[in-house]
């Protein structure tokens, strides 16, 4: 059997291969990202043997590794594709510390020859829905920080503001200051205009009194002097940002709820797992077969790196902390779902309570055991296909 280990670059990658006794067959030898030099690596792996005796092997480097991976399934190549970490490990061991992609290319095929990991499997729909969810997640940081650079200018203009709504973002809110982004042009304006804008605006949940209010309040503004007409601008143009971000998460909010709708999967019945967060966990572990035998919670924990590092040599003793090396998309996910399901779960909430109260433990430290009973659970449902039973989390098989 050959191995050949691909390192992944941007434009450039690197292929080595070697035999089952580790001797190398195929010097690494680097080709770029083009049609013509695929061509050439399909070449390559013919003359060193036939589809069945070749396997190859991926690091899950960004997106880089995702058009060659395509280009090879294509050519029915066996490819298998592993996080990056276990590579680094193996690495780690050469005692002169040389890092090139050559190293890296050879270091790539010993770990598919060993094997003992859990491959990725790209394309299937969790993949698909995996990449929605992303950007889903992108598009809300961006919304976030646009959000916090507004609060920024409007405290500059009419720092008052922020008290005149219950939701300073929300849709009567942004139209206000998107027509008068000051407290000096909102102190000028006609009532009966200001009343319009916001009874419209707020689909008459609102009405005059809260116009007078807001009125009132850029007249006494400590800024209704300030003619700062870039801010005013910046504020406008934050404003308008943060809409069309809106209009963008609902849209990606759509696709991901058709695409979840077509998944069956016995997690939804889970209570407080909801249409944002399920869909990200989900995707983010993917085929869930993957986590195999007595201890399939811990790999999972392991996976979304909330499992804790040990560190200790010797006498000496460093801190348990969690390990964080896995997907921060799935960490966030679970940990805001294991927020939602101990409110909607008593059975959950005993968990939590159980390490808060009882034993005193770190808020952070009681929610990591409900992450690993939410685990246990998914995995549990997965595997049996059976909807939630409250009853059964309180059992060693959950």
């Amino acid at each position: 059997m050959i191995y050949a280990g691909i390192d992944i670059g941007k434009t450039d990658h690197c292929m080595g291969a070697i035999n089952a006794y580790g001797d190398c067959v195929s010097k690494p030898w680097m080709f770029k990202q083009t049609t013509e030099h695929f061509e050439q690596l399909n070449e390559r792996l013919c003359q060193l043997g036939s589809r069945d005796e070749i396997k190859i092997g991926l690091e899950a480097t960004g997106h880089y590794w995702k058009v060659l991976w395509t280009f090879l399934t294509e050519q029915d190549w066996a490819v298998e594709v592993f996080n990056p970490v276990l590579s680094a490990g193996y690495a780690k061991a050469n005692l002169r510390g040389r890092h090139t992609d050559a190293d890296s290319a050879l270091v790539i095929a010993k770990v598919i020859r060993d094997g003992g990991f859990t491959p990725f499997i790209a394309n299937d729909p969790m993949d698909q829905l995996k990449t929605l969810c992303r950007q889903r997640r992108f598009m809300v940081c961006q919304q976030s920080d646009a959000k916090r650079r507004l609060s920024a200018l409007i405290d500059q203009i009419f720092p008052e503001f922020g008290t005149l709504f219950s939701d300073r973002y929300g849709k009567a809110a942004l139209a206000v200051l998107s027509a008068f982004p000051s407290a000096r042009r909102l102190a000028q304006v006609p009532l009966k205009r200001l009343t319009t804008l916001i009874v419209t605006a707020s689909s008459h949940r609102l009405n005059a009194q809260r116009a007078r209010e807001v009125r009132q309040a850029a007249q006494s503004s400590t800024a209704v002097t300030r003619h700062d007409e870039a801010t005013e601008q910046a504020a406008q143009i934050m404003i308008k940002h943060i809409q069309f971000l809106h209009e963008q998460i609902q849209q990606l909010d759509k696709h991901i709820a058709e695409q979840f709708d077509a998944i069956d999967h016995p997690v939804k019945s889970i209570p407080g797992l909801g249409d944002v967060t399920a869909p990200v966990i989900l995707s983010e572990l993917g085929d869930l077969n993957r986590f195999k035998g007595a201890k399939a919670a811990h790999k999972m924990l392991a996976y979304a790196g909330a499992d804790p590092r040990i560190r200790q040599s010797g006498q000496w003793k460093g801190k348990v902390k969690m390990s964080k090396r896995g997907s921060p998309t799935l960490r966030t996910a679970l940990y805001q779902a294991a927020h939602n399901v101990r409110l909607h779960c008593p059975e959950f909430q005993k968990i939590y309570e159980k390490h808060k109260l009882e034993k005193h433990k770190h808020h952070g430290v009681a929610m990591s055991h409900v992450v690993r009973k939410l685990l246990q659970v998914i995995h549990a449902m997965a595997q049996t296909g059976l909807p939630f039973d409250a009853s059964k989390i309180g059992g060693n098989n959950v």
